[in-house]
């Protein structure tokens, strides 16, 4: 989801193919942030006309791919150079927009290299915030890809539009992607669009799917929707580890201090036993909630118990849960491979989803692990038949 990375950093001594030895060395004096240099070189190739804003805004980059079509000002503001800048643009008047061969300006070649100085001086002389290069990056883009949180903010308080869009989604999307909270909220005080759908993904997919806990509580804070086919695809795509569940408990309204701890020492088998035992009690009297606390519990203790998370998946299907539910079948297929059991709570979350599609090919599944159980039978069944009164519900294309 990031921007490509920017280009290296200007060498010390680049080799120019800029035309003469006089061009390059105007181009290195702009890099050094050598004005008298520059000045002196400029007037050299005026040549006494009077056109000093016209014969630098001539002299670009002829080489490189990478830094093909760059002049002064861009290897100025990508240097941090703010003494030449202000040479530039207010003494000889030169344009504060020119675009190099990519269509980039000076303002992005600044926030490439995290100039916070010559990117906010640039701004000031009225460089367009919103100007795109030609493969789609907005400055807002580029800043949001590379973490540059104070330089977001720059271009949001300078009046940049929040949710330019590309092949990489809006900042937003991007932001969720790399885990930068702090970038999130700014942008989300400046309005960005939350449930912006790019690519059939939201900011609130890519925040999941990065295990961000803070970003997916500031989208959701804002109002982000967590309803849609593409949440069950983050919950599906989401890494093994602890994250996605942190997440879908902040999306579905569990908040950080509904895990118990168990803070009983030593932990001991005994222990465990007794946790199941109230789980088991607790489900037998329909309280889901205390079930689910104890199973919790016990998971703080073995963490590998593939049982603990399939009870635990009924319980949340009975809580109206659906969604936590197949994530903890899912994590009980990981840490037991081939159980029918585990497929049958997978396919059961399915259907509370209305995945009927889904839930027929994981009834199946379970079946041929565990042939003529009349439960998965059922179940199966139950799912075919949903399954065929939702496609007839369908509008048909013509």
């Amino acid at each position: 989801m990031a921007p490509p990375p920017p280009p290296p950093r200007f060498p010390a001594s680049p080799t120019f193919s800029a035309g003469d030895k006089t061009r390059t060395m105007l181009l290195q004096a702009a890099i050094n942030g050598d004005v008298r240099s520059f000045t002196r070189l400029a007037r050299a190739l005026d040549k006494g006309r009077g056109c000093l804003k016209e014969t630098v805004e001539g002299v670009r980059i002829q080489g490189e791919e990478y830094m093909r079509g760059l002049g002064a000002l861009h290897l100025a503001a990508g240097n941090g150079n703010l003494e030449m800048c202000r040479y530039l643009v207010e003494v000889l008047r030169v344009e504060v927009d020119p675009l190099d061969h990519g269509g980039k300006t000076p303002l992005i070649q600044a926030i490439y290299f995290e100039r916070l100085n010559t990117a906010k001086y640039l701004l000031d002389q009225g460089a367009n915030q919103d100007k795109t290069s030609y493969d789609g990056f907005a400055p807002l883009h580029c800043a949001a890809g590379l973490g540059c949180y104070k330089i977001v903010r720059q271009l949001l308080e300078r009046g940049a539009y929040p949710d330019p869009v590309n092949c990489c989604g809006t900042p937003l999307h991007i932001v969720a992607a790399e885990s930068d909270d702090r970038s999130m909220k700014i942008l989300l005080d400046h309005n960005a669009n939350y449930n912006k759908m790019v690519n059939g993904m939201t900011p609130l997919y890519f925040a999941i799917n990065a295990s961000s806990v803070k970003c997916v509580k500031l989208l959701v804070e804002a109002g982000a929707d967590a309803n849609g086919d593409y949440f069950l695809t983050a919950l599906r795509d989401a890494p093994p580890k602890s994250g996605p569940s942190e997440c879908l408990m902040c999306v579905l309204g569990i908040g950080d201090g509904w895990y118990p701890h168990n803070d009983s020492e030593p932990v001991d088998k005994r222990k465990l036993v007794e946790l199941k035992s109230r789980g088991s009690k607790a489900v037998g009297g329909r309280d889901f909630l205390s079930a689910a606390e104890s199973y919790s519990m016990a998971m703080e203790l073995d963490p590998n118990d593939a049982a603990l998370f399939s009870n635990r998946s009924l319980c949340w299907l009975q809580l109206g849960r659906p969604l936590l539910s197949l994530l903890d079948a899912l994590e009980c297929s990981k840490r037991r491979p081939g159980w029918p059991k585990a497929l049958y709570r997978q396919s059961k979350a399915l259907m509370s989803l209305k995945d009927y599609k889904g839930a027929c090919k994981t009834f199946l599944d379970a079946l041929k692990l565990d042939t003529g159980n009349a439960e998965i039978e059922d179940g199966l069944r139950e799912a075919l038949e949903f399954l065929k009164v939702s496609q007839s519900q369908s509008p048909k294309v013509n």
